[in-house]
């Protein structure tokens, strides 16, 4: 098992797995069709991992839907024969669609609730059902404040709702959202928020699941509020045609850019996390602008800083029985219902 963490050409996994995102990014199909066939061979799962977390984090248009059709085509070719295919044309629609990062802005910065915050005393209803979010508040009542907050527009309070709901009720917020775009009435964007549920759902429960599709879906659906329509998200745009059999025997070194803050090699280095923020939001290609480019990070320093939970205030979760009840549907969906 020396060689578990080491692509065909001797390459440290995870760098490959970082250098297939950053060239992703970058709009540079040499080294995201490297990268891939380094991971392929070995990594298969691993790569689809990445790649459906690149259309969530790095991308503007509505691309995660096409990414998990493909990567459920590839999960059913037989194992025994896997064509590249279904990886060729994930990579050129991810290499040409428009980027940018508004989804992690809003995981690291909006999608926190740590700080707690005060719901109108009108509406609190701290009995009902007995289902509480992390912070004490009836998870009924966030969820149709949620859908108060991202019709109102209001990133800051959509944020706080929909991570009181995720920490503990991640199935009834898919479905919250899923409602809340199928009530928009756009369709390119309910397809969409599935996909995000979908991609969601892909990820292994062995450790903890990262938050970057519901952060999409969320600032979608507030992307769509604001601006009335959704017709600035492309759904056919030409992409490049790339074959990984081309760089079979190839061997290509890592660039420089890949070692930041999050590889080991990076950190050796002394690279930060603001050094990476400035770098890979500059690199962006083609760059869409978004709606948080112009907006610091303090929030997200500071949680990094402080933590981003308040360990020593956290309400106790409902018992087995009403969570399943929650996840089977069996109680109340709404306070506004």
């Amino acid at each position: 098992m020396a060689n578990a963490l080491y692509t065909k050409n001797g390459h440290n996994m995870f760098e490959v797995s970082s250098l297939i995102q950053k060239a992703i990014r970058r709009s540079n199909k040499d080294y995201a069709c490297y990268a891939a066939n380094e991971l392929a061979p070995r990594f298969r799962k691993y790569l689809w991992k990445r790649l459906l977390c690149v259309s969530a984090e790095d991308c503007y248009d509505l691309v995660t839907n096409k990414i998990v059709a493909l990567k459920q085509a590839d999960d059913a070719q037989s194992w025994q024969d896997k064509s590249p295919l279904f990886i060729e044309k994930a990579l050129g629609i991810l290499l040409a669609t428009r980027k940018n990062r508004d989804a992690d802005y809003f995981a690291c910065n909006l999608l926190n609730s740590r700080d707690r915050i005060e719901l109108p005393k009108d509406e609190y209803v701290g009995s009902n059902a007995g289902c509480y979010t992390k912070n004490g508040h009836d998870m009924f009542l966030v969820a149709g404040l949620l859908e108060r907050a991202i019709i109102g527009k209001d990133d800051i309070r959509a944020g706080y709702l929909a991570n009181e709901l995720m920490v503990r009720y991640r199935e009834f917020l898919w479905k919250r959202l899923i409602m809340i775009a199928g009530n928009l009435n756009y369709q390119a964007v309910t397809t969409e928020i599935v996909a995000l549920k979908k991609a969601d759902d892909m990820q292994p429960g062995s450790s903890p699941k990262s938050s970057i599709f519901v952060a999409k879906a969320v600032t979608v659906l507030l992307k769509v509020v604001k601006y009335g329509y959704c017709g600035f998200y492309a759904n056919d745009f030409p992409y490049p045609a790339t074959c990984l059999k081309d760089y079979d025997n190839r061997y290509m070194s890592i660039p420089d850019y890949v070692f930041d803050c999050h590889t080991h090699k990076g950190k050796q280095r002394g690279k930060t996390k603001k050094e990476f923020i400035i770098a890979e939001q500059s690199a962006l290609t083609p760059y869409k602008e978004g709606e948080y480019d112009q907006c610091g990070w303090d929030r997200f320093f500071y949680l990094e800083k402080n933590g981003f939970y308040d360990k020593d205030h956290i309400t106790p979760r409902p018992d087995e029985k009403k969570m399943k009840e929650i996840e089977d549907g069996c109680v109340q969906q709404s306070l506004f219902d």
